[in-house]
């Protein structure tokens, strides 16, 4: 049970007044004001900030309710935005972690705080920052330190060092992390340089009175005497720790333990016995199962030297089922050769036997594992040498990498005034191509408006030509015949009979006149539509383009009881009156149908014939299509040409009929 040294909230120096480990100089209770300021805070950030130092001051008494504030500080900091509360809260959760034993969790929760502190120093390297980063890689140091990972766990404290040298306040956390320093390069089996890192630390200490920091120095110092067989000496360093530990109960348990291995080595089991109890109680209120488990082999080893085998197996089995909850096969293999040595002594052959197979089962399994770990130990070893070369060069490269840092400010604020000129002309050009876009949109409407007038205007034109050829055609020439007879009747003396012949004529041919004269009238606005509406001025266009050609001619109205405004009866009778001259000039139809459905405000026209047909593609630059095209764009209506050579035609309008 080596002792380590830990930051748990050493973030929090920018938020409470004294720079040192925390967790080791908490009340007993959280205090009474905190938790009023808790519950009277006026924001969520000054909630995040008492939650937090609530959790220090349980984390070496009570880690569950530490837990709990962590986790409060954490969601509290999130909710407000508050990046230095989150990365503080992630770097309590990972101190907390480590003192529970779970490496999973503390490394998650190490690598968390880093990702959330690492861009708040980039964009303002603050001091408190510099401390934060420095506690967070001092905790990472533990984990990897825990894992047997020494080469990853001094980068991580060499990393923290960088950060606080050049604090002229950060002497008390500096020395916890040379301490660990010390800590991991005695475990890569080079004490030289450890003992080096250790002396670094104790000359860092103030002399204005004791250090707690320093307990966990002297603890090792004690043990390094105690591998040594010096007793006498880990004595002397053990009373000379013995006052720092008011102030240092976080490492109290690492205290007791060390005091009752030197109690054991001077032959002294009872007061061990009393010290290794102590240390269980200590380690049970942090919550360091792991150690716990430890301590309990220690009392059970002291038991069976006493010969009280019930008393040393009831803290074998309790060290046994701390084991398998914490999932350390290690310790579980001990444990269970410790049982199978009682089981032996006390007689019980099958229970040892049995014992020494699960042990030899889990050692069997850990044995790729130990080669594994030897190999990277080996790799350690070297790598650790290198270590101290780069902590110098790390503290030479530190005004370089400042420099460097202004020098990326600097082209930062020039990348971002590009940016923003690279945005602003993206806005300009997308504005401009937006409203060239609606002026093309503009544009096309206006053309197709012009498209339709044009068309419209040309249908125009070719009724106006139709009306001309009816008037000259049919009534000019008939008017001619009537003059002629009554220019005859008054150049020619003739007999009574002849005049009256003449005069008969003259008459017929008047009132042949008058007849075309009424067709042609009715062609360009039928009585029957002004007077009784669009249905019977369709039947009657339908009857008498039946008898102008062979056409056989069908019309099926529904919902015209009720008259469509007179503007858009004109409309339709035109459009209607278009589609059969077309079908009588070019269809060549024997059947034609004409149907005008209207269901409340939807219109429906359809003009279909059995005729020869055509083309839609190549008949649509033709005038005739494109006046009826146009007819239906002037309804706002959607017109459908359904039509193919020798399959007929079908001409389908839907359009709504607005209220007048």
């Amino acid at each position: 049970m080596r002792p380590r040294f830990y930051l748990v909230c050493a973030g929090l120096l920018a938020l409470l007044p004294l720079p040192v480990v925390l967790a080791a100089q908490a009340p007993t209770a959280p205090p009474d004001s905190l938790l009023r300021a808790l519950q009277t805070a006026p924001s969520d950030t000054a909630r995040a900030k008492t939650a937090l130092r609530l959790s220090a001051a349980l984390a070496a008494t009570d880690t569950a309710q530490a837990l709990r504030y962590a986790r409060q500080a954490l969601a509290l900091s999130q909710a407000a935005g508050f990046g230095y509360g989150q990365a503080h809260s992630w770097l309590q959760l990972s101190g907390l972690a480590i003192l529970r034993q779970d490496n999973a969790r503390a490394a998650r929760y190490g690598a968390l705080a880093q990702a959330a502190a690492a861009p708040l120093y980039r964009q303002r390297p603050a001091p408190r920052l510099a401390r934060l980063l420095a506690a967070i890689a001092n905790n990472r140091g533990n984990v990897a330190d825990r894992q047997g990972q020494y080469a990853a766990a001094v980068r991580n404290y060499l990393q923290a060092a960088t950060y606080l040298a050049p604090l002229p306040e950060a002497g008390r956390t500096l020395l916890t992390v040379y301490a660990n320093l010390g800590n991991s390069l005695q475990a890569a089996n080079q004490p030289t340089e450890a003992i080096r890192y250790w002396r670094l630390a104790a000359s860092l200490a103030p002399r204005t009175g004791p250090v707690p920091e320093l307990l966990p120095v002297y603890l090792q110092l004690a043990r390094l005497h105690l591998q040594h067989a010096r007793p006498d000496s880990a004595g002397q360093v053990l009373r000379a720790a013995r006052p720092l530990l008011p102030g240092g109960e976080l490492y109290a348990d690492q205290y007791y333990f060390t005091l009752g291995q030197y109690y054991r080595s001077t032959g002294q089991p009872a007061a061990a016995r009393q010290a290794f109890e102590q240390a269980v109680g200590f380690a049970r209120r942090k919550g360091a199962a792991g150690d716990e488990a430890k301590l309990l082999i220690e009392l059970s080893q002291l038991a069976a030297q006493a010969g009280d085998l019930p008393a040393a197996r009831a803290s074998l089995e309790r060290s046994l089922r701390i084991s398998e909850q914490l999932g350390d096969p290690r310790q579980l293999a001990d444990n269970l050769d410790g049982l199978a040595r009682l089981a032996e002594q006390a007689g019980q052959w099958a229970e040892a036997l049995r014992y020494y197979r699960r042990g030899h089962e889990l050692r069997d399994t850990l044995a790729g594992t130990a080669v594994r770990a030897q190999v990277a130990q080996l790799e350690t070893r070297y790598r650790t040498r290198q270590q101290a070369a780069q902590l110098r060069a790390l503290r030479q490269t530190q005004a370089a990498e400042q420099l460097v840092l202004r020098q990326q400010r600097r082209l930062n604020a020039v990348y971002l005034a590009l940016l923003l000129a690279l945005v602003a002309a993206g806005v300009l050009a997308a504005a401009l191509l937006r409203y060239r876009q609606r002026q093309a949109a503009r544009q096309r409407e206006q053309e197709k408006a012009l498209l339709t007038a044009q068309a419209v205007l040309q249908g125009q034109e070719e009724e106006r030509r139709r009306l001309a050829r009816d008037l000259h055609d049919g009534l000019g020439g008939m008017l001619s015949t009537v003059k002629h007879y009554l220019a005859s009747a008054r150049q020619r003396a003739v007999r009574p009979d002849e005049a009256s012949s003449l005069v008969s004529q003259s008459i017929e041919h008047l009132d042949s006149s008058i007849g075309e004269l009424r067709r042609v009238a009715r062609n360009l606005m039928p009585e029957a539509l002004l007077a009784f509406g669009l249905k019977q001025a369709l039947q009657d266009l339908c009857a008498s383009t039946q008898k102008a050609g062979p056409a056989h001619v069908q019309l099926h109205t529904h919902g015209l009881e009720t008259r469509l405004p007179q503007k858009l009866e004109v409309e339709l009778y035109r459009l209607v009156q278009e589609l059969l001259n077309n079908v009588l000039k070019h269809a060549q139809a024997q059947e034609v149908l004409v149907q005008l459905m209207r269901h409340g405000p939807e219109l429906h026209l359809v003009v279909e014939d059995d005729g020869r047909g055509f083309d839609p593609a190549v008949a649509s630059t033709g005038v005739g299509l494109r006046s009826v095209q146009a007819r239906a764009r002037y309804l706002g209506g959607t017109l459908e040409v359904q039509s193919a050579p020798g399959q007929g035609t079908s001409f389908s309008l839907d359009l709504r009929v607005e209220r007048e």
